[in-house]
């Protein structure tokens, strides 16, 4: 397992890289002092792969755990959906200190991240990428956003998460082709900012 610090002037975290990691979850949480109710977002392909086992992760270490099912799809990524979420979490009873765990792509984490920033006006974000194109670039920066009409990304806040979990267990699953998006993405970080790392990719 590796462990990045991403260091910021307020909000600093961590980011831990590995194997297996998403069956740790629920400790990794206890290590952060959260207790109590927790909230996984996820899509309806990822719940069947990884949904389960994390919430199985969570209520092992005394979580109790509400797992929020919404479609695959950028169009996912909405005021609609967003405010379908909201409804699920008041009925949940999800308070100011209770995580929000966004288990998947970009869009469950710039969804999840979104509603996070401002259910209540911001609760603990907690990103589990399961892409290499979220792992290596969204669940990381701090972007959180959902579309309006034609607009992409237009309606969103830099809200940044307690913690990233990047299980590299989940690229297994991944098709060839979202895993030259996310090595596409790596690439051109590379080529902007460090000359080292792109020539040791």
């Amino acid at each position: 397992m590796e462990k990045v610090r991403v260091k910021l002037s307020n909000n600093s975290y961590d980011v831990i890289i590995g194997a297996g990691l998403l069956a740790q979850t629920g400790a990794r949480l206890r290590e952060l002092e959260f207790s109590g109710k927790a909230v996984i977002v996820t899509d309806s392909t990822v719940k069947i792969l990884y949904g389960d086992n994390l919430k199985k992760s969570l209520t092992k270490s005394g979580f109790e755990a509400l797992l929020i099912e919404v479609p695959p799809g950028e169009e996912q990524k909405s005021l609609e959906t967003a405010g379908r979420l909201y409804d699920e979490l008041s009925g949940f009873h999800a308070e100011r200190n209770t995580p929000f765990l966004a288990l998947g792509g970009g869009v469950i984490g710039y969804l999840t991240g979104f509603v996070a920033a401002t259910y209540m006006r911001g609760v603990p974000l907690i990103q589990i990428p399961t892409t290499l194109l979220s792992q290596g670039d969204s669940s990381i920066g701090g972007k959180t956003a959902v579309n309006h009409g034609r607009l992409k990304n237009m309606v969103g806040a830099f809200y940044h998460p307690r913690l990233t979990i990047s299980d590299v267990s989940t690229l297994k699953t991944l098709p060839p082709s979202e895993l030259s998006d996310g090595l596409s993405e790596i690439i051109k970080h590379g080529v902007i900012l460090d000359g080292e790392f792109f020539s040791y990719l």
